[in-house]
């Protein structure tokens, strides 16, 4: 497992989370349909359970049944799920998966979503509050940019691939956000230093040329492990000189920047 290329592996967070959160998973129920749907039906049935689900209702058992009861207790984060309407920023035909516990694909080149109970909790690790300033590398198709947009953050998105940043800027479209077309182990130095800033996949390892862009008491939340490897870390890099020694968040698996997107790997 590699953290800050060069550092330690970390330490756990003083009243992090619990530790039966690697083996965890808990689905939402959604409206009267389930994910699974039935293979002989095919593209028709999963058409129908697209156009009948009542997304309001599955936005709330989600945040009900998969975020509230996992020590996400933060009211402004809980009233961002309830208001980002996650079914957006999937690929087409996924929409009946959104509010389900899986990563689910954005697009069809294989980037998909971090779990949202994911997101809420590196969202709540980063400690942000309305009018910071906050770096999304790796913003995908911009759920985690529009939850912390809802938040009152600033939010700058970073993206490789063209096709998902123009969704994003598109479905992302509280203000105020800027989106700009890299690599996001670059980050965007031109606009640092930064309160906050979250990679919206798993990473290798932490790049200093993204952690150099923190404020001297911004905090830097991101997965960090190899592609298929079956435990990840979760690691918080607290200001520049926390580099060295990140907090360790939780284990987890999720999905990585280097598996579809830009067509090739994330490199340092």
């Amino acid at each position: 497992m590699r953290g800050v290329a060069g550092g330690s592996p970390g330490r756990v967070a003083g009243g992090g989370l619990p530790e039966e959160c690697r083996s965890m998973r808990v689905v939402a129920v959604v409206g009267n349909s389930r994910a699974g749907g039935n293979s002989r039906a095919g593209g028709n049935s999963r058409a129908r359970r697209v156009q009948s689900m009542d997304y309001t209702q599955a936005r709330t058992n989600m945040v009900k049944a998969q975020i509230a009861p996992n020590n996400v207790h933060d009211p402004v984060i809980l009233d961002g799920f309830m208001a980002v309407e996650r079914e957006r920023f999937v690929a087409p035909g996924r929409e009946f998966l959104a509010y389900s516990d899986q990563a689910v694909q954005q697009n069809g080149n294989g980037r998909r979503l971090l779990k949202p109970v994911q997101a809420a909790w590196m969202i709540q690790a980063l400690e942000v509050r309305a009018g910071d300033r906050v770096l999304v590398a790796g913003a995908g198709s911009g759920y985690e940019v529009a939850l912390l947009a809802a938040m009152g953050v600033e939010v700058w998105a970073v993206e490789a691939d063209p096709a998902l940043l123009e969704r994003g800027r598109e479905q992302a479209r509280i203000p105020p956000t800027r989106w700009r077309l890299g690599d996001p182990l670059q980050g965007w130095v031109e606009e640092s230093p930064f309160d906050g800033i979250l990679f919206g996949g798993a990473i290798v390892a932490l790049p200093h040329q993204v952690v150099s862009q923190l404020g001297r008491e911004g905090r830097l939340v991101a997965v960090v492990g190899l592609p298929g490897d079956p435990v990840m870390e979760a690691l918080r890099v607290r200001g520049i000189a926390g580099s060295d020694d990140p907090d360790l968040l939780f284990e987890t698996v999720a999905p990585h920047l280097a598996d579809g997107g830009a067509g090739r790997p994330f490199r340092l």
